[in-house]
């Protein structure tokens, strides 16, 4: 069985049906045409939920995310601390794909690179919460599983891209954080209360 063909069976223990990483995951390459364009990967991102990773290959055009959590066409952007920047990008989230609108991340004769990840428990989840400034308070996930790795990002104002890897440190990652804006490396911190993420859910210091 080739690598992209393994199965994920966290959900289940292995029972039920199958689903395979082309199932969940897609690295897509597409050409700017300046016109509607529809990307056909097969993801299903309207029934299931997820995200999409958008990034320019020929020209000075940074990442745009947008999932489904939130309203259409309100983008982070992992180079800058912003808060969400709302503008057209996409006419819609699908059930096989994305449709995007006539120039932004669409330029004619520019190249783009799409990342789509579909929920799915042991692989990918996306969750939204309200902070309440308590160190200890804890976020429910619906990975059944012990996340990899963790990113964090403000939508309402400006702040940075803490994330969570459980190979950041050999013997306590909790008790570290890197930026995914930034080129620094690791650091000791307390973002997630020095508690180790569980299969239900992760915890937060009050920063």
């Amino acid at each position: 069985m080739s690598t992209s063909n393994k199965l994920f069976q966290a959900a289940s223990g292995g029972a039920g049906e199958s689903v395979y990483v082309e199932d969940v995951f897609s690295t897509h390459l597409y050409d700017g045409n300046g016109s509607t364009q529809t990307i056909t990967n097969g993801i299903d991102l309207s029934g299931e939920g997820g995200l999409v990773w958008l990034q320019g290959r020929t020209s000075a055009t940074g990442s745009r995310l947008d999932d489904t959590e939130r309203p259409l066409n309100d983008h982070l952007r992992t180079f800058s601390t912003d808060a969400p920047l709302t503008y057209s990008v996409f006419s819609s989230l699908n059930s096989n794909g994305f449709s995007l609108v006539d120039s932004n991340m669409n330029s004619s004769g520019a190249d783009y690179v799409s990342w789509s990840f579909r929920k799915q428990a042991g692989f990918f989840d996306v969750v939204t919460y309200t902070g309440n400034g308590t160190a200890g308070r804890t976020v429910s996930h619906n990975l059944n599983s012990v996340p990899g790795m963790i990113i964090v990002k403000r939508t309402d104002s400006t702040n940075g891209w803490p994330v969570y890897h459980r190979a950041m440190d050999s013997s306590s990652p909790q008790n570290y954080m890197a930026r995914l804006n930034a080129a620094d490396a690791s650091f000791s911190a307390d973002r997630w209360n020095n508690t180790a993420p569980t299969s239900t859910v992760f915890t937060l210091g009050d920063n």
